[in-house]
C-alpha cells in the first residue's frame, strides 16, 4: 500500500519555510510513518510541475525543458526515479510550482494519472490566504523580482489567479474519485506552521504524541517595508531584464529588508477591483465550509476585518535622502529619465552590481 500526501503551496502561505522544516525533520518524520523523498532535485519538488505544465516557462528551463520532447524525457526520468526509489508507506511531496504552473484541470488530470500509477491513495492539501492580506505581499514579490508596475487595478486583474481560491480548489479537487481527496485550509499568521504540521499528521493518521520537530533558525524570505519596496523600484528601471544576477538582487533585497517602516497595505483601487471580481474572499463563501465551521481557524479567516487600505506610499524627503546616501556610498547613480525604461548595460549596471555586494558588507 502506497499513499501520497501532496502539498500544493499556494502563493505566500509559508511554503519555503515549510519545505525547509520538512527537510530538517526528515529523520524525525520517517519513524512517524512519513517518508520525505531525496530523489527530487532539492526540497522543492518542482520537477512534477515542469513535467506536466503546458507552459513550464522559466521553471522548465531550470530542468532543461525547452520543448515537448524535453518534457516527455523529464516524465521518463521521473518514472525511473519512482520505480527505483519508492517503497510501501506514506510519502510527502511538496511544491508551490504546482499551484502556479498547472493552470488547467487537464494539466492536473495528467499529473494525477501519472501519480496514480504509483500510489493507491492521493491526499492533496493546500492553504489559502485572504486576498486583502495576500495582494500587498504578492505585489511585493513582483517588485523583488524586478518589475516596475504600480499597485493598482491593472495589477489586481493581471494577478487574478493568485486571488481566485475557489477556482484553484475546483481545479484540484476530484469529488467523483475515491482515490483522491482534497483538503483546503485557511492561512493565518498566528500558528500557521503548527497548523500545517497538524494537517499533515491528520492526513497521515499519525497519533499523538507527535514527534519533536526541529525549527529552522530564521525565516527563508525577507519581508520588505513599503519604503524599501519604493527603494527597490528606483533600481528596477535601470536594470535590463536578466542583467542583474539573482544572487546580487537577493543581496540588495537583504539590505533593504533592514529598512524600517510599515508594510505595504491594500490599495483602495486594488480592493475595488477584487470586489468587482467577487474575490475579496477569494471567491469562497462561509457556506462552503458549513461542515467545518467548528474549526475556529476558518471562522477567524472569514470574520477578520479587511486589512487597512492605503495608497501606494510616496517616499518622504527623509527616506529618499537616506536611500540616496546609501546609493552614494555604493557609488550608484540614478537617471530620472530611465523611469519605465530599461537602461543599456554599462556604467550604471556595473555600479548596481558592485553596490549589491558592498551593501552586504556594511
Amino acid at each position: 500500500m502506497r499513499e501520497l500526501i501532496l502539498h500544493i503551496g499556494r502563493a505566500k502561505t509559508g511554503t519555503t519555510t515549510w519545505q525547509l522544516m520538512v527537510a530538517l525533520n526528515r529523520q524525525v518524520l520517517q519513524p512517524a510513518g512519513i517518508n520525505i523523498p531525496q530523489f527530487f532535485r532539492g526540497d522543492n519538488h518542482g520537477e512534477l510541475a515542469a513535467a506536466f505544465a503546458d507552459r513550464p516557462g522559466r521553471l522548465g528551463r531550470g530542468y532543461a525543458v525547452e520543448s515537448h520532447e524535453d518534457q516527455v524525457a523529464l516524465q521518463s526520468r521521473l518514472r525511473k526515479k519512482l520505480e527505483r526509489e519508492l517503497t510501501d508507506g506514506r510519502w510527502l511531496f511538496t511544491s508551490e510550482h504546482l499551484s502556479t504552473r498547472l493552470r488547467t484541470a487537464a494539466e492536473v488530470d495528467s499529473l494525477y494519472e501519472f501519480l496514480s500509477g504509483y500510489f493507491d491513495q492521493i491526499k492533496v492539501f493546500a492553504y489559502v490566504r485572504r486576498p486583502d492580506d495576500l495582494a500587498p505581499s504578492a505585489f511585493a514579490e513582483t517588485i523583488k523580482a524586478g518589475r516596475t508596475h504600480g499597485f493598482n487595478r491593472k495589477y489586481a486583474l493581471s494577478a487574478r489567479a493568485f486571488f481566485d481560491h475557489a477556482g484553484f480548489a475546483q481545479r484540484w479537487e476530484r469529488p467523483l474519485r475515491s482515490d483522491i481527496t482534497f483538503t483546503l485550509r485557511p492561512y493565518l499568521r498566528e500558528g500557521h506552521l503548527e497548523d500545517m504540521w497538524q494537517t499533515l499528521f491528520t492526513l497521515a493518521g499519525v497519533r499523538r504524541p507527535l514527534p519533536q520537530l526541529v525549527t529552522p533558525p530564521s525565516s527563508a524570505n525577507e519581508s520588505l517595508s513599503a519604503a524599501a519596496l519604493r527603494y527597490l523600484q528606483e533600481v528596477n528601471p535601470l536594470v535590463p531584464d536578466g542583467a542583474l544576477t539573482n544572487r546580487n538582487r537577493r543581496a540588495l533585497i537583504a539590505i533593504l529588508a533592514g529598512v524600517q517602516g510599515p508594510g505595504l497595505v491594500l490599495a483602495p483601487n486594488v480592493a475595488s477591483a477584487l470586489a468587482a471580481q467577487g474575490l475579496l474572499a477569494g471567491g469562497l463563501h462561509e457556506r462552503d465550509f458549513a461542515g467545518e465551521m467548528g474549526d475556529t481557524r476558518w471562522q477567524d479567516w472569514f470574520s477578520a476585518p479587511p486589512a487597512t487600505t492605503g495608497d501606494w506610499p510616496r517616499l518622504s524627503d527623509a527616506e529618499r535622502g537616506e536611500f540616496a546616501e546609501r546609493c552614494a556610498v555604493a557609488k550608484i547613480t540614478f537617471n530620472p529619465e530611465a523611469e519605465g525604461k530599461s537602461a543599456k548595460p554599462g556604467t550604471t549596471l556595473r555600479a548596481i552590481r558592485r553596490a549589491a555586494i558592498r551593501l552586504t558588507q556594511r
